[in-house]
């Protein structure tokens, strides 16, 4: 496959990665066995970024500018190599100034690392640690709304102990393999819910 296919289809993926992880944030819920599951409920990318500025220690102002400029220049890059059209480039450039999910989608770890003067493995770990408070925030508030007992709580926090949550690139949702899909952890958290 050439470099040029190559990156047609990985902006395709990241396009359908981003519709897909916003209808898992938005979907209901259901486990295995059809009973309804918890919403996380509180946790979108801005409240993501808010958190993940913080424990980066800089404005959250910076670290948006950063993701936005990541996928601006991942948009030139396409148009460069002649992958999209320049008119694509400028309503995608919209996008990203208009949404913030949006930009993160079609950001770059590293490029976002970059401009920030960090690491890749610190912006990652700043993002992991700021989704398992959401996560650990969701379970607290399915507690205290007895949408779940204390042992459903405790069994969810043991899972997260036990997860491999993503770090930058990555969202809520489970699936094969993902925390709380049908792969090593089970049902759960998959999808942005806390299911039983």
């Amino acid at each position: 496959m050439t470099g040029r296919a190559s990156r047609t289809i990985t902006l395709v993926a990241l396009a359908a990665v981003a519709i897909l992880a916003l209808a898992a944030t938005t979907a209901t819920a259901h486990d295995r066995g059809g009973g309804p599951g918890v919403r996380l409920g509180g946790a979108s990318t801005s409240a993501l970024v808010t958190d993940a500025a913080k424990r980066l220690n800089i404005t959250r102002a910076k670290l948006v500018d950063a993701i936005e400029d990541s996928a601006r220049s991942r948009i030139d890059d396409a148009v460069a190599d002649g992958d999209i059209p320049r008119d694509d480039a400028a309503d995608l450039k919209e996008d990203v100034a208009d949404n913030l999910h949006a930009a993160l989608s079609l950001s770059r770890t590293r490029t976002v690392a970059s401009n920030l003067g960090i690491t890749t493995t610190r912006l990652n770990d700043a993002f992991r640690a700021a989704r398992k408070a959401a996560i650990l925030s969701g379970i607290a508030d399915a507690l205290e709304d007895e949408r779940i007992d204390k042992e459903r709580a405790d069994e969810l926090r043991d899972e997260l102990e036990d997860a491999e949550v993503p770090g930058y690139k990555g969202g809520f949702g489970g699936g094969p393999g993902g925390f709380g899909g049908p792969g090593r952890h089970g049902p759960g958290l998959g999808g942005g819910h806390l299911g039983r």
